[in-house]
């Protein structure tokens, strides 16, 4: 059997550089304090041997892990992958590592996301969202650190929050599609059940509707189950086609529903807009390029991200900051499916 081979230790970057031990110390944890030609070696020697840090020991030195932790609900939407690049991009600018963790949509799955990461000493909590389940909510209400709860706004955040008004960007659409003449509007959202964002859409089109004195068909106001797919949207779209009565638009609140809706229509020789507008929510790279560009409401997902690392860096750098949530905003891109 092969013995395991022995993790190289700080005493061995030591011998190999023919340094002290106090000094190649000082030389990793303030390098500015030591000349450059012993960093130099120090780093030689590192290199040469393969030496990695013991982070935890460190970070009981220190009481600081440089890990983040970010809950998102699901991966397949490029729109969550665009998020958590750009807190990633952020915190890596400051050697600072990101742990992820996806929910599937299920608070049970974040609250166990949520234990994991304080139990990991995680500096600080980035999640999605509002809704929590009671025990996530005591977890995260007891934390040692900052918590940005995102992608909506709400006056009841934890700690800091940053997102967009998901209940206007609903209307507003709304109100567009109303106003090109659209009267028969069906809404497809996302799974309502523990998702604040797809509540607060489903009543901002709700609102918009009833402001224009228009009542919603309650077989128009349909969800798509979790996963979201483009095969779901397509599903969708065919009931709406095929019920007693045909919309003359859809408002999918979620993005790859809205492709799979568009692609249905088209294998059909239904044509969008003339026969059936549709749009959508979140415009994920895809939707400028189908073969008819898909309205939608442009979500700012890799800046929000920012935004987020950039919150939790300034409140462990000591900085105050308000906790009145940051508004991203949101844009009607208009375009021809709608």
């Amino acid at each position: 059997m092969k013995e395991l081979r022995r993790r190289a230790t700080l005493r061995d970057v030591s011998e190999k550089a023919g340094l002290s031990l106090i000094t190649v110390s000082r030389a990793l944890r303030q390098p500015e304090t030591v000349q450059p030609d012993t960093r130099d070696k120090v780093m030689r020697a590192i290199d040469e041997i393969g030496y990695v840090p013991n982070l935890m020991a460190r970070s009981l030195v220190s009481n600081r892990s440089n890990m983040i932790g970010v809950v998102v609900p699901i991966l397949t939407s490029s729109l969550f992958a665009d998020f958590a690049q750009g807190v990633a991009g952020v915190l890596q600018r400051h050697n600072i590592q990101m742990l992820l963790g996806v929910s599937q949509r299920s608070t049970l799955q974040e609250e166990e996301a949520v234990r994991t990461f304080i139990a990991r000493q995680a500096d600080a909590i980035i999640v999605t969202g509002f809704t929590h389940t009671d025990t996530c909510r005591k977890m995260l209400a007891g934390f040692h650190g900052p918590i940005v709860e995102t992608w909506n706004l709400s006056d009841k955040a934890i700690d800091l929050s940053v997102g967009y008004n998901n209940f206007a960007a609903a209307a507003d659409m709304t109100r567009y599609l109303l106003g090109k003449g659209y009267r028969e509007i069906a809404m497809v959202g996302g799974a309502f059940e523990n998702n604040d964002q797809a509540t607060d859409r489903r009543d901002g089109f709700l609102s918009a509707m009833a402001e224009a004195g228009r009542k919603v068909r309650p077989e128009f106001i349909l969800s798509v189950p979790n996963p979201t797919t483009i095969q779901s949207g397509a599903d969708l779209m065919m009931r709406l086609l095929d019920g007693p009565v045909r919309p003359d638009a859809v408002f999918f609140q979620a993005e790859l529903p809205a492709q799979g809706a568009m692609m249905a229509c088209l294998s059909r020789g239904i044509r969008i807009p003339e026969d059936v507008a549709i749009a959508g929510f979140g415009d994920l790279s895809l939707s400028a390029l189908l073969p008819v560009p898909m309205t939608t409401v442009r979500i700012r997902a890799q800046d929000m991200g920012e935004r987020a690392a950039n919150l939790v860096l300034g409140r462990l750098a000591g900085k105050a900051s308000s906790n009145a949530g940051q508004d991203i905003g949101y844009d009607l891109k208009i375009r021809k499916s709608a």
